[in-house]
């Protein structure tokens, strides 16, 4: 870790640490403090890390309000977790747990009672069968799909 990054959250700890513990989940402090880390560690090979280092240094010193008390100071910090984890994702790679879960158990419900569907138009005999039928395996399959790729996200170590 280098300097800057560990003077960022050693300052968001001292700022929070009369907090609690539920309010710092709710705002995803942890998240946030592993996204500092990670602009740190990327900054000198990606050219947006640099400009995000600059928003979270003013993020910072307003953190402890933008916690407490609604307002200008939240909204500038929940815009600046948006606008690290949308980057995190898509530039360097980190996802949510579950994110390809959730993805493709969604696209396989879709495909599979789009296909059910069809089966259910084409043979009259068992009316919603092959629907729910499609439905359960298309969901089956992409859960199965999207937990196969999130385990290989965490073997990389790119959670967020």
């Amino acid at each position: 870790m280098d300097d800057w990054t560990s003077g960022v959250i050693l300052s968001i700890d001292n700022r929070l640490k009369n907090e609690r513990q539920r309010d710092l989940r709710f705002f995803r402090v942890e998240e946030f403090k592993r996204n500092v880390e990670r602009t740190g560690k990327y900054s000198g090979k990606c050219p947006v890390c640099p400009r995000q280092r600059i928003s979270i240094n003013e993020v910072v010193e307003v953190i402890d309000k933008a916690i407490a008390v609604p307002g200008k100071e939240r909204l500038l910090y929940d815009r600046l977790i948006g606008r690290l984890a949308d980057h995190m994702q898509k530039e360097h790679g980190f996802y949510t747990p579950n994110h390809f879960t959730y993805r493709f158990s969604f696209y396989g419900m879709l495909a599979g009672s789009g296909a059910g569907l069809l089966f259910m138009l084409a043979l009259h005999e068992h009316n919603f069968a092959f629907l729910s039928a499609g439905f359960s395996i298309g969901l089956l399959i992409g859960y199965l799909y999207g937990n196969n790729q999130d385990n290989k996200i965490r073997e990389k170590k790119k959670l967020m």
